[in-house]
């Protein structure tokens, strides 16, 4: 089976690479004289019971592990909740988050997802111009075109023949997603977000997979919005780190659920934090309301449907440890046929809506996704 991303997209996760990964690569040690990485709980791993192509969509939990450490540059030991509540907490979380556009990094991060939504026409000469600034662009530009469209004996060799062929659409999401992932060390100091983004990168995915299965009428802010709704973690880790990486590892080691570790410590949880990011930043409301509601889509007021799909893609992801989240999920979180989102779509698409039908194509679309993902994840380490 082609998987729709590959319709889309023409496999761009593994083009932007152009080099496959090794099953398993090993990681790269901590630099002489790290601090001692934090206490993190590894379950134990569950016997294998599935066929080779089956396992490789079941999260490894030494890995996802590992990338926690990664995310928190390896350091920072679980830090224990305040023994009495601090009432003031909020209030000063909230005065740091009104001061967001003093942070240059945090604008950065926002001035190119700006750029990203600021015009639905872009012409191909100014693309074109784009890319031929950009010498790793170029290339990977270059090798999907040639991976999607031509034979090894027909090559593309320049800028434009190979934006005419993929679409400007297409090399805009490349594009996007090579500048994100560039800058995933240098937005929250002492954190490493590029297996944030990757988790994005694979909502977005999954919920534009979902609008076109269900027949929607396609929404061209729906990849920005699952691509910005986890955007809090990252404003939170860049306002409070030391407090934030405390919240990271006790949420990924169970002590409690990390939105709960949030309001408990900052005051504020990440859902609210990328609210405010996303609406001093100027970004679409619809942006703004899937980073309010994702969790709860139940609450989305005007934009419910792309609420909804983010939802449903965002629990997706974090079944098959498609990237870190920053938390797994639990018991909790329920099951997938009766996550409260199906309600919400069902409205918008006529009660057409079968969530058992539509696991098992999700599943297949994943088994093709995840690979890719790794691909891009060891190819930008």
């Amino acid at each position: 089976m082609i998987s729709a991303l590959q319709l889309r997209f023409g496999g761009w996760w593994s083009w932007l690479i152009g080099k496959p990964s090794p099953a398993s690569a090993p990681r790269p040690a901590l630099p002489p004289g790290s601090p001692p990485p934090p206490a993190v709980i590894v379950p134990a791993r569950p016997a294998a019971t599935a066929t080779a192509a089956e396992a490789r969509l079941k999260p490894d939990r030494e890995e996802l592990t590992q990338t926690l450490l990664e995310t928190v540059g390896g350091k920072a030991a679980s830090i224990a909740a305040p023994a009495e509540a601090d009432p003031g907490r909020r209030a000063r979380t909230l005065a740091e988050l009104a001061n967001l556009q003093q942070i240059p990094a945090l604008q950065s991060l926002a001035r190119g997802f700006l750029l990203a939504t600021s015009r639905d026409e872009v012409s191909l000469d100014e693309i074109v111009a784009v890319v031929q600034k950009d010498p790793a662009l170029c290339v990977r530009v270059l090798r999907m075109a040639n991976s999607a469209f031509v034979s090894p004996e027909q090559r593309i060799d320049d800028i434009m023949t190979a934006v005419q062929m993929l679409g400007v659409r297409r090399v805009r999401t490349l594009a996007q997603a090579l500048f994100t992932l560039r800058g995933s060390t240098a937005v929250a100091e002492g954190f490493d977000w590029k297996h944030l983004w990757i988790h994005a990168l694979a909502t977005a995915a999954v919920a534009e997979e979902l609008e076109q299965r269900l027949g929607l009428t396609e929404n061209p802010r729906l990849y920005l919005a699952a691509l910005m709704h986890d955007v809090g973690k990252i404003v939170l880790s860049t306002i409070e780190p030391e407090a934030y990486r405390g919240v990271l590892v006790d949420g990924w080691n169970g002590n409690q659920r990390l939105a709960a570790l949030e309001e408990a410590r900052l005051g504020v949880g990440h859902a609210e934090a990328g609210g405010i990011f996303a609406r001093q930043s100027g970004l679409p409301d619809e942006v703004v309301e899937t980073i309010l509601h994702h969790a709860q889509p139940g609450n989305a007021g005007v934009h419910p449907l792309p609420v909804a799909l983010v939802s449903v893609a965002n629990y997706v992801s974090k079944t098959y440890g498609l990237g870190f989240s920053g938390a797994r999920l639990d018991d909790t979180d329920g099951d997938f046929e009766a996550l409260p989102a199906w309600a919400v779509i069902a409205r918008h698409a006529g009660g057409r809506v079968d969530p058992g039908q539509l696991e098992q194509e999700l599943h297949a679309f994943v088994l093709s996704l995840k690979p890719e993902l790794q691909s891009l994840r060891d190819g930008i380490g």
